[in-house]
């Protein structure tokens, strides 16, 4: 069986991770696994960027398209909340390279900025996965839409916009993804339970087959590691309690919640010997906390991660909407428990008083609860590291998705 992933890239960002993961996991399952980036950061050879296979006029026409697509980003203002948007509205001829691979699946993955344009998925010639790893597939442009429902609809009126207008550039892409895609034969694979159910909401994707499978993780690599040790290897207090937090632009990206859990600890921290651990940042930043910091910048391999996790005593995602949270797989893996805000995919991973703590949505007095719980515990660390692997270890998550392609071989073949 020949699979062709496509994702914008390799290992930038959540929904790359979790990608190339599922590349690994598939692969290692016996599956002949391909991966067609855009931007390649790893040196497997079977991701292959999409510039080696457009050939010299193909090139051409995706840097058209891409700088075309960035002017109508800068022509339709958005406000100051809204997170990041694709529009993927201009053309290039993406399907003819996908094609060329003679896949028996095309699997689909994170394709925003203008990665896959609208008009070229009705020109794969292979049946079609497509893992949502966000909300773009149903959405007008947003990756996330917080608490707007109009992709049940058909858009328009956006409040992430900067003007509301009923007839604005998300209710345009959202009647083109309808044109576009109208009687295509989509299997799609949500990474959570939650996003299964926004998905089955829309009106784009309402009438077709939603499986849930989520991201794969390597036991291997992320496991329970001597906590002494690691935070030597990091210089951390050997006494404290240590509160871990980490995303790409976690501190100024609203959805990703890090004024919450500052008001959690600002609320707290009195008389407790707790700190706090940040990764993934490029630069320091002042934080405006009342208890110790340590900012340990982005770490470059799954090594060092793992490290981190095992020294911190509770690992915070307070993302406000989250279509699953790699890092809180990680976390577990690494035997340490999580606290996170309920509502989302998070709610998927984190299982209430059991593995950590669901905190209330947008509570920060709730968040600060839960860290208190949490560190309250006396927790195994084996059994969390066995508990989520069961759930979402390498082997079980490429079973699940070797049988969705064998079922749509099977009608292929039957039809």
């Amino acid at each position: 069986m020949k699979v062709l992933a496509l994702s914008a890239n390799d290992r930038i960002g959540g929904a790359a991770i979790g990608a190339y993961r599922l590349h690994q996991a598939l692969a290692r399952a016996g599956v002949d696994s391909q991966m067609l980036t855009l931007r390649k950061a790893t040196a497997d050879p079977a991701v292959q960027r999409l510039s080696d296979h457009l050939g010299r006029g193909g090139r051409a026409r995706r840097r058209l398209a891409e700088t075309r697509h960035s002017r109508r980003l800068r022509a339709n203002p958005r406000a100051e909340q809204a997170g990041h948007w694709s529009l993927n509205q201009f053309d290039y001829p993406l399907a003819a390279a996908i094609n060329s691979f003679d896949a028996d699946i095309v699997h689909l993955h994170w394709v925003g900025d203008n990665f896959l344009p609208i008009e070229q998925l009705r020109h794969i010639r292979a049946p079609i996965v497509w893992t949502l790893r966000d909300m773009w597939a149903f959405s007008g442009g947003c990756h996330y839409a917080g608490a707007c429902r109009r992709y049940r609809g058909g858009c328009g009126d956006c409040p992430q916009l900067a003007s509301a207008r009923g007839n604005d550039i998300s209710a345009r892409v959202h009647r083109q993804k309808q044109r576009a895609w109208a009687g295509l034969d989509l299997t799609l694979v949500c990474i959570s339970d939650w996003l299964a159910a926004c998905a089955r909401a829309s009106s784009l994707f309402a009438e077709k087959r939603v499986e849930v499978i989520g991201n794969p993780i390597d036991a291997a690599v992320f496991k329970p590691l001597d906590r002494a040790a690691a935070r030597r290897a990091f210089n951390l207090p050997l006494e404290k309690k240590l509160i871990l937090f980490g995303a790409v632009g976690g501190t100024s990206d609203r959805r990703k919640g890090f004024e919450y859990l500052r008001r959690a600890l600002n609320r707290r921290q009195r008389g407790k010997d707790w700190e706090l651990v940040i990764f993934g940042g490029e630069r320091e930043l002042p934080l405006q906390l009342r208890l110790p910091t340590h900012q340990l910048g982005r770490l470059r391999d799954e090594v060092s991660l793992s490290l981190l996790y095992a020294a911190c005593d509770v690992y915070v995602l307070p993302t406000l909407q989250e279509a699953l949270g790699n890092t809180l797989i990680e976390a577990l893996a690494c035997g340490s428990p999580c606290v996170a805000f309920a509502g989302s995919g998070a709610s998927d991973v984190v299982r209430h008083q059991r593995d950590g703590y669901l905190a209330r949505h947008q509570d920060s007095a709730d968040l600060a609860a839960g860290i208190g719980w949490v560190l309250a515990q006396n927790w195994s660390r084996a059994a969390l590291h066995g508990a989520v692997c069961a759930r979402f270890g390498q082997e079980r998550i490429a079973e699940r998705y070797i049988a969705v392609y064998r079922s749509l071989l099977q009608a292929e073949a039957d039809a």
